[in-house]
């Protein structure tokens, strides 16, 4: 079990580590398949940290231009 301090330092990390997929543009496997995954694999870590954590994961820039 982990302490929701321990929790948000994830996060964290996670966010930084992934800052220039998660602020960038919004990739498709056709157009950048490395990027694609790597802003699906960024965004699940995280939502399943939030879960953990009771909230919503926040969006992120790539996602509010998809929409």
């Amino acid at each position: 079990m982990r302490t929701e301090t321990e929790i948000r330092e994830k996060i964290k990390q996670i966010e930084t580590d992934y800052n220039h997929v998660l602020t960038g543009s919004f990739a498709n496997i056709v157009t950048n398949a490395p990027r694609a995954l790597m802003q699906l694999s960024a965004t699940k870590l995280l939502e399943g940290l939030y879960f953990s954590l009771g909230e919503n994961r926040p969006e992120y820039k790539f996602e509010e231009e998809e929409e």
